[in-house]
């Protein structure tokens, strides 16, 4: 197998992947719904919230608008997987994982997200938003390094 379709794969892997872990752990947080919050220390908590927003909660309540952004996204990072060079695919994998989970929480919970996730008192977040900011880190540092010929 050629080493771009090679990469192509494991673009796909990471995602499904992604999806999985993420999709796997909001259903674990929605079964102990009656037992939480828990604070496990060094300010990290576990609670669950549904956010109908982006991050931060921005545009709550904008309902169906959110949810096509968030499809076009995925559809716009599935189309660079196949036109980007290969060394970038192990990233947008990682945030098509990501943004996939969050979009068919938004399908299954009326336009909401799952988030879980609480560090101090920054806002709660999921896996899936964290692979999404992890990807794009990877993205902009493979980005910004000159390629070796």
């Amino acid at each position: 197998m050629p080493r771009s379709n090679r990469r192509l794969g494991l673009a796909f892997g990471l995602a499904a992947a992604v999806l999985a872990v993420d999709q796997v752990s909001k259903a674990v947080v929605r079964g102990a719904a009656d037992r939480l919050p828990w604070r496990l220390g060094g300010g990290l908590r576990i609670e669950l919230n549904y956010n109908s927003g982006i991050s931060f909660s921005r545009f709550a309540g904008a309902g169906s608008v959110v949810t096509v952004l968030v499809g076009a996204v995925v559809a716009a990072v599935t189309v660079a997987l196949f036109l980007a060079p290969p060394r970038y695919r192990a990233a947008l994998g990682i945030i098509l994982g990501g943004a996939l989970s969050n979009l068919l929480d938004r399908f299954r919970f009326g336009g909401a997200v799952v988030d879980f996730l609480g560090v101090y008192r920054w806002p709660t977040f999921n896996l899936a938003d964290a692979c999404i900011v992890a990807g794009t880190i990877l993205l902009a540092v493979q980005v910004l390094r000159v390629p070796r010929d």
